[in-house]
């Protein structure tokens, strides 16, 4: 979380907090996360800390544990009332005031959380650490994290120059470029600041309207083309719950790991004992042979062990010389197979350490490519044309009836293929939209339609504005749940192709795409191209998923199989890859 979540947040969600108690404490399966159950007059509510992270309230169930870090905060905290919450002034840093003592939580990197009392002497530190400036430990007094070094004037006037304003205001780029905050002197600089401190006051007194933009990013003001949120903290616990399960995951992975390491360890120990001893024992054969008639004497004299060529040997004086060395070869001949099944065995876990390893990475790459949000579009069947206009078209016939109710405008292009069985697809805002944008949208028409499911070729689609299509029959007759009336002319595209092309949109956080060639090529790295034919959506997702994944090369991809299955109209064949597709049409591919 950023300083600006932070504040954000805590806009959102300080009554929540202030005048409750701290019921109880719990640790997780997770290092270094706790659980505060958060009791006030309408209940509890549980409340996630994880320094150097994350702190927001969750809907989630976690396990909770009791080790001894949670004891020491129960001893501590526990019953106590919160009396005030805030953000240190800049940081990255909650207080949550109690009545004799003081909460710290700490998101910046090596962040900890800390319980002090009224005079700062710490009392508990999650961690105990020791840096240049501050140490964290009980019984010292806790320091804030140094303020970053203040800039020269001159410094600024670089800065200003190079178009860094973020780095001389202490915010995102991005955040700036939300508010149409810039300055490039020193005379713009002030009235910049102003403008900010104008936005984080209004902030910090809850003025917050929580939206995602296209990049998945979540900001606290609103601006055009950012997706309205419920909430601010609804927003994180999504997001990093979604991270948690691929994180417990990495944990389990690599306590397996480390049992295969230790297991390989020994192994290689006693691998490398019996080597040595294998060396030893054909080491004394062959001094025997070297030495047979100085062997054969000692045997008549009945000695059962010799030294010869530097070697202790021990002997048995009822066989020949010949027959001892004999017996050390064979001896070393044992030790080497078991050395190869030893080996063997190596190589297997060694193997299957390295699986472990690529599914943790797996694991992780897809959780991360998984936990991106959610655009409102993404609940129906969607493409973004190649002119980039959002079309939307119904999975069900609660989504039809849903469509046109609420979503058609007057002014919106309503589509349908001209087959018993199809979606309502609707193109919003359609100023200025272009012939290939409407055959982008007759693809999503046709393919999502019954044709798809029958194997035809192509089918017809036409559309209509908006303003021809109603709910309402003509008199004395009754329209069926997710059907509706068009009156006036229809314009028909003829003989669209039922060619589906589904591609990885990797600069939206590897979000899976579909629609026309033309348009997915022009938005997605890697894409294939399918049409109606004879395997399973499930089957055919997989080797969708681990396409992508290779030409990427990124196995997180093979995780959002479900969601490729998911826009798989039915059974299907693939029709051409990324290249193949590329050579056939002489496309320029996105770099």
């Amino acid at each position: 979380m950023s300083y600006i979540d932070l504040v954000a947040w805590l806009a959102e969600n300080r009554e929540r907090l202030v005048g409750c108690r701290i019921d109880n404490i719990f640790a997780t399966n997770l290092p270094h996360l706790y659980i505060f159950v958060i009791h006030c007059h309408n209940g509890d509510s549980q409340l996630v800390i994880q320094p150097g992270k994350r702190v927001h309230f969750t809907k989630f169930n976690h396990e909770r544990l009791l080790d001894s870090k949670a004891k020491m905060l129960r001893e501590l905290i526990r019953g106590e009332l919160i009396e005030d919450v805030d953000v240190v002034n800049g940081e990255r840093i909650l207080r949550m005031k109690l009545k004799d003592k003081i909460v710290y939580i700490e998101l910046l990197p090596k962040g900890t959380l800390i319980v002090t009392d009224n005079d700062n002497r710490i009392k508990f530190a999650l961690e105990q650490r020791e840096f240049k400036d501050r140490t964290l430990k009980p019984g010292e007094l806790y320091v804030l994290p140094p303020s970053p070094t203040e800039l020269k004037p001159n410094e600024i006037e670089s800065y200003l120059k190079k178009g860094a304003l973020s780095r001389v205001l202490g915010v995102p780029q991005e955040f700036l470029n939300i508010l149409s905050i810039n300055a490039n002197n020193l005379d713009e600089l002030e009235e910049a600041k102003k403008k900010l401190e104008k936005v984080m006051q209004d902030i910090q007194h809850g003025v917050i309207q929580p939206c995602v933009d296209l990049e998945r990013t979540v900001w606290p003001v609103r601006f055009p083309g950012c997706t309205e949120l419920p909430s601010y903290n609804e927003a994180l616990d999504n997001y990093f719950t979604s991270l948690e399960k691929a994180e417990l995951e990495k944990l389990v992975d690599e306590g397996e790991e480390k049992k295969l390491e230790a297991t390989i360890s020994k192994l290689k120990e006693t691998l490398t004992k019996m080597e040595e001893e294998a060396e030893t024992l054909r080491k004394k054969g062959k001094a025997i042979m070297n030495n047979y008639l100085e062997v054969e004497e000692k045997i008549k004299e009945g000695a059962k062990e010799i030294e010869i060529e530097g070697l202790k040997i021990e002997i048995d004086p009822k066989i020949s010389a010949s027959k001892n060395a004999s017996q050390y070869f064979e001896k070393a001949k044992e030790l080497d197979a078991k050395i190869r099944r030893t080996r063997e065995t190596i190589e297997e876990l060694e193997k299957k350490k390295q699986e472990i390893k690529a599914k943790s990475k797996e694991t992780i790459e897809g959780s991360k490519i998984l936990v991106r949000k959610k655009e409102w579009y993404e609940r129906y069947h969607w493409t973004i044309t190649s002119n980039g206009f959002i079309v939307i078209a119904g999975r069900d016939i609660d989504q039809n009836e849903s469509i046109v109710r609420k979503m058609l405008e007057d002014k919106d292009i309503f589509l349908h293929a001209d087959i018993q069985g199809a979606p309502a697809t609707v193109i919003k805002n359609p100023v200025g939209i272009g012939e290939q944008d409407l055959m982008d949208a007759a693809v999503l028409a046709g393919c999502y339609s019954k044709a798809w499911k029958l194997g035809l070729a192509s089918i017809d689609v036409f559309w209509v504005y908006g303003e021809q299509v109603s709910k309402s029959p003509p008199s004395g007759e009754y329209l069926p749940k997710g059907s509706f009336m068009i009156y006036g002319k229809k314009n028909y595209i003829k003989n669209v192709k039922l060619e589906l092309t589904i591609g990885v949109n990797v600069e939206s956080d590897f979000r899976i795409e579909v629609g026309s060639f033309e348009a997915i090529s022009k938005r997605c790295k890697v894409f294939v191209t399918i049409t109606p034919g004879d395997s399973d959506p499930e089957k055919l997702g997989d080797r969708i998923s681990r396409i992508f994944a290779r030409e990427l090369g990124v196995d997180g991809v093979k995780a959002l199989k479900d969601e490729i299955v998911r826009m798989i109209p039915g059974k299907s064949k693939i029709k051409g890859t990324t290249h193949q597709l590329a050579n056939s049409t002489g496309l320029n591919l996105k770099d």
